[in-house]
């Protein structure tokens, strides 16, 4: 699959018992077929190694929850109904929503939008650079864009400034109870992304604070509250913008204690409920035909891969965050659904997820020998 975004290490006892001579042959045959498997769990896939090896040693912790199913039966399950920060994998929801309304025609994808509508939730620097990627594969990137390049840029590339205004247009409620319509136990409410970027500013003006008294403040906001003001937020967007100045002035404030409280309070949901969602649009339950050829036409990866005929995925990170959620479907009707949700990385820990999710993904996907591999080393 075409994004780029490492496995345990365990140790392996080796019991010999003493037998008869004509047990012999038998002992050697057993022998070597533990070696071999000594073999493979101390010489992991160095492609996913590194990344196998943190999901199992986190397992009993709160950093990491993973589940993904080949053909309904698990391959591996960790955490599974642990609620984690979803970041960007939240956008399937708007997705799944925008899909829906076209369906019922609701809205017009081929709608054509003035970019400026767009860009006034747009915060420069605080995207990593996806709203202007996207932008860039745009004819005219100031001029009218359609609603569908709108969601493919939401999804395909990120953007936060596309989710938001998306949000706008399909509305935060209908967003809501798309959750409730998918039956997600576990999952909390959606709230605009970049209107949640400027909550320290509102918090340090409101409260005449200064910026070493910003944390604290942040944190005693429960979670109702703090979601409140950014949809104040954007409501107040809607009629009157913030200049540019206003942007720099609330990004400035986020250094990396302030970007925890962010990353922390962004909509938690648990593996378990993004599974659930995967493994439905894999195998094109609840919704119509038209629902799904709208949803792929937002959200499918294109592949190299001939033997795969259709597939999606997502991710989410932050600077403490990196996450997946995958589906796919073989020639052969084989299907693979895949979550996994990490939270409070250090820097070297979200480089090895990053660099090697993407490999760790296609290998489940195409490998059953590695489906094997990882069902030994991640099940108790």
């Amino acid at each position: 699959m075409k994004r780029t975004y490492a496995l345990v290490l365990l140790s392996f006892i080796l019991l010999f018992v003493a037998c008869s001579s004509d047990n012999e042959e038998e002992n050697e045959d057993n022998e070597n077929d533990a070696g071999q498997k000594n073999d493979s769990e101390e010489n992991p896939d160095p492609t996913t190694g590194m990344l196998q090896e943190f999901i199992k040693e986190n397992q009993d912790s709160d950093r990491v929850a993973f589940l993904a199913t080949w053909n309904e039966e698990p391959i591996a399950k960790v955490n599974t109904e642990l609620a984690m920060p979803l970041a960007s994998v939240v956008k399937i929801i708007i997705a799944i929503e925008f899909a829906g309304q076209a369906e019922e025609g609701d809205i017009d994808p081929s709608e054509m939008i003035a970019m400026e509508e767009v860009d006034k939730y747009y915060f420069p620097n605080t995207d990593g650079g996806a709203h202007d990627a996207w932008k860039r594969t745009l004819e005219d990137e100031e001029g009218d864009v359609s609603l569908e390049q709108i969601a493919q840029g939401m999804m395909d590339f990120s953007s936060n400034a596309n989710t938001d205004y998306l949000i706008e247009r399909l509305g935060l409620e209908e967003v809501n109870n798309r959750i409730e319509e998918l039956d997600l136990n576990h999952h909390e409410p959606i709230y605009p992304l970049t209107a949640s970027i400027a909550i320290p500013q509102r918090i340090m003006e409101e409260n005449h604070l200064e910026e070493d008294e910003l944390e604290a403040a942040l944190h005693d906001l429960d979670d109702y509250a703090y979601r409140q003001i950014a949809v104040d937020l954007f409501e107040e967007w809607q009629e009157e913008p913030w200049t540019d100045e206003e942007k720099e002035e609330a990004s400035a404030l986020l250094d990396m204690p302030i970007q925890k409280v962010w990353s922390d309070r962004l909509t938690h949901a648990t593996a378990e409920d993004y599974h659930h969602i995967m493994a439905m649009l894999n195998k094109k339950e609840l919704y119509s035909e038209a629902f799904y050829e709208e949803l792929d036409a937002i959200f499918n990866t294109d592949l190299d891969n001939e033997s795969i005929v259709r597939s999606a995925q997502k991710g989410g990170s932050t600077a403490f965050v990196l996450n997946q959620a995958v589906y796919a479907e073989d020639a052969d009707g084989n299907r693979l659904e895949m979550v996994l949700f990490t939270n409070d990385l250090h820097l070297s820990e979200l480089e090895t997820v990053t660099m090697q999710v993407q490999a760790l993904t296609d290998k489940l996907i195409n490998e059953k020998d590695f489906r094997e591999e990882v069902r030994e080393r991640l099940t108790e």
